[in-house]
């Protein structure tokens, strides 16, 4: 018989690794079925989703509150699925909120079955306990940062494996622009600065203010200063709006590859805290990151037993990217920082080397992630 295997997503991101696990899972198996919850990358590889993954993809209390009835039966249908169909392996991308209620309902009933979490929860920065927690009802997690195994092994938790970051094949993945400058008439003495202000309203809201700032105490002291922004759909007018009126008109940018494409061809990098300073580092752009999350981000900063709280920083276990946060991520403090590495080539090249470790640190010799998740997946069976 063919292995049965059940993939839940539950949101957009967590769709692309789901359909990048099917292509995986077939190449091992043509014939293995797969069953579940997925969004419409899962369902162009063929998978006839148990309901539309929309109705579970929700961030924020204020969009999850109105819906816990309707949520809570969708657990529910997942579940009873599971149940009735004894699929021979179980893989629960991300969503904690929704599988981990799934895992531990399965694991109830069903003792034997075989449960894996595909992208660790960030135990490493705050309560580590749910580690040991989540030992009761997975059986393996799939991590995307190096450092996750040995911090579940620490802390009792089910056994964790390094698959590597996907981000590294997407980077790769995508096709160079040929001239980069040439397409956004950058002129030869033009200082190029990537500057990312992050996807949600509250980042944008707080930070966009920050760098103008920023931007305008290295008005006059670097000649031919040109910020460049990429721009995430959801928030382009916005950003736009804001960053209007600044000293330096911005070029923004639209699309992945000229984003990437972009952080080649500049001189350095101002951006929020997130995945954005990975796809930075990736690319070896020296990077100064700045974050304030109010009240909320004092606390989580006073708990997180990490010494920093982006992610480049805790890889390469270096201060590679200087980080300006909470009551720090002020331009007056910002602003002398960035300028040394805009103007001291020793500085700049000094951040780069850094950098240089980071892309094979992120990724496991041979199989890209989703084969080594495919292979980890069929080998629980």
């Amino acid at each position: 018989m063919p292995a049965h295997v059940m993939i839940i997503a539950g949101e957009t991101s967590g769709d692309a690794l789901g359909a990048d696990l099917m292509q995986a899972l077939r190449r091992r198996q043509s014939d293995v079925m797969v069953t579940g919850i997925g969004g419409p990358k899962m369902s162009g590889e063929g998978l006839a989703s148990i309901f539309p993954m929309s109705e579970i993809a929700l961030m924020g209390l204020k969009e999850i509150l109105p819906r816990l009835p309707q949520l809570f039966k969708r657990v529910d249908e997942a579940v009873e699925h599971a149940l009735a169909t004894e699929p021979d392996v179980m893989v629960l991308i991300d969503s904690p909120e929704f599988n981990h209620r799934v895992a531990k309902r399965v694991k109830a009933k069903r003792p034997e079955a075989k449960i894996i979490c595909y992208v660790a929860p960030h135990v490493w920065a705050w309560r580590r306990g749910r580690a040991r927690k989540m030992k009761k009802y997975f059986d393996a997690v799939m991590a995307f940062l190096p450092f996750e195994p040995e911090v579940f092994a620490t802390n009792d938790g089910p056994p964790c494996h390094f698959v590597g970051h996907p981000i590294v094949d997407r980077l790769e993945e995508l096709e160079p622009l040929p001239d980069f400058k040439k397409k956004y008439r950058l002129k030869a003495d033009d200082v190029p600065l990537a500057i990312l202000p992050g996807s949600r309203i509250s980042e944008v809201n707080e930070l966009v203010p920050v760098f103008g700032q920023v931007l305008r105490r290295l008005d006059g002291r670097i000649d031919n200063l040109r910020p460049i922004i990429p721009l995430v759909p959801h928030m382009a007018d916005r950003v736009r709006e804001m960053t209007a009126h600044w000293p330096n008109k911005p070029i923004y940018i639209e699309n992945e590859a000229d984003k990437f494409a972009a952080f080649q061809a500049s001189r350095a990098a101002l951006a929020s805290s997130g995945t954005a300073t990975m796809e930075l580092a990736l690319c070896g752009l020296p990077t100064v990151v700045a974050y304030n999350m109010g009240l909320m981000g004092d606390l989580l900063v006073r708990i997180m037993p990490v010494p920093s709280v982006v992610l480049v920083n805790l890889i390469l276990d270096a201060p590679a990217m200087p980080e300006f946060l909470q009551e720090r991520c002020d331009a007056a403090e910002i602003a002398p920082v960035l300028l040394r590495m805009l103007e001291d080539d020793d500085v700049n090249n000094h951040y780069r080397d850094k950098l240089g470790g980071f892309r094979a640190a992120m990724r496991q010799a041979g199989e890209k992630p989703a084969g080594r998740a495919a292979a980890l997946t069929l080998s629980m069976i």
